[in-house]
């Protein structure tokens, strides 16, 4: 668990999640303007994913604090 916690705390997934939550929820208002399913994934489903990235992108933040925290 150590090791998992080591490698969440690194700034490049805090990145990661927010270029990929940023790209879901347009592809979402994209899908949504349009009135297209894109394999059976709705435009509703697009901004969830999207905003699950973005918790994602939270919990990345949490975990700095927490390591830092720790290290004091």
């Amino acid at each position: 668990m150590d090791s998992l916690a080591r490698l969440a705390i690194r700034p490049v997934f805090m990145w990661y999640f927010g270029i990929v939550g940023d790209i879901l929820l347009v592809v979402g208002i994209i899908t949504a303007a349009m009135d297209l399913t894109i394999a059976g994934f709705t435009p509703m489903l697009w901004f969830l994913l999207g905003i699950a990235s973005f918790l994602g992108m939270i919990w990345v933040v949490v975990m700095r604090i927490l390591a830092r925290m720790e290290n004091r």
